[in-house]
């Protein structure tokens, strides 16, 4: 079997004060935590050019593709890191989940001051052979419509991109959306693509470094993943009462043979 791990990662706003939870005081785990694991592909949200500067050090044998948000292309970023030995990006790109994907800043009418993009990577695992695509997203944090808008965004660029070249697929990340919401049950009504949570059975994703207990972070999949999955869980670790993220990790593991 030919394994191929993904994890959704919120890495936390390296601006936010965190007192003994501060990124430079989790770092270390970090590091500790995805050296042990050695997942394929690692989707990180909230991520600043401070973290891709250090995660680059550290994280030798990955490459890192995406871009941060804001119309100058400053600010908070999205970035998708993959194991060099692995994986062959096939295609790459970034758009803004807005009205007009393709312009810089952009946003739907109501929605927070906050822009919001999506990564997406076409991808070749060397093993197998098998091509499959991820797509990366953090939906808006205060506004539902946004939210529902930027999923159908989402989703309406996958089918464009499966209409140049349908291969199975990921959509993960920060959706912002508990499991009955708008967000969700559009999900799991949509038909083309068809998409599953491959996260179902993981009732607990985001902590507040261990104040709350929801979820919002999701593995979504096409048929082809939901089938292939073999283990799907979270990264909970915690060392004297600091935490990998105020999220944690998400990952599945996917008999990629089978895809």
């Amino acid at each position: 079997m030919a394994n191929l791990k993904i994890v959704t990662f919120n890495i936390r706003n390296v601006l936010y004060e965190d007192g003994e939870n501060g990124f430079v005081h989790r770092v270390g785990m970090i590091y500790d935590k995805i050296n042990k694991e050695k997942p394929d592909i690692i989707a990180f949200q909230e991520f600043w050019y401070q973290h891709l500067v250090m995660m680059r050090r550290l994280l030798a044998d990955y490459d890192f593709y995406g871009q941060r948000r804001n119309a100058d292309f400053h600010g908070e970023g999205l970035y998708v890191a993959i194991k060099k030995e692995a994986l062959e990006l096939l295609a790459y790109e970034t758009f803004w989940i807005s009205p007009t994907p393709y312009v810089p800043g952009s946003r739907f009418p109501v929605q927070s001051e906050c822009p919001r993009i999506c990564n997406v990577l076409k991808l070749r695992h060397d093993e197998s052979g098998k091509i499959f695509r991820v797509l990366n997203l953090h939906l808006d944090h205060i506004s539902e419509s946004a939210r529902t808008e930027g999923i159908k965004c989402v989703t309406d660029m996958l089918r464009a991109y499966n209409g140049k070249h349908e291969v199975p697929a990921f959509i993960v990340g920060d959706f912002n959306s508990y499991p009955e919401s708008e967000v969700m049950r559009y999900c799991r009504a949509l038909e083309d693509p068809a998409l599953s949570d491959l996260t179902s059975d993981i009732p607990v994703t985001c902590h507040g470094f261990g104040r709350e207990a929801i979820k919002i972070d999701y593995i979504l999949g096409t048929k082809e993943m939901q089938a292939a999955l073999v283990n799907v869980g979270v990264w909970d670790d915690v060392h004297c009462g600091i935490f990998l993220s105020d999220h944690y990790p998400v990952f599945a593991d996917i008999d990629i043979e089978k895809i």
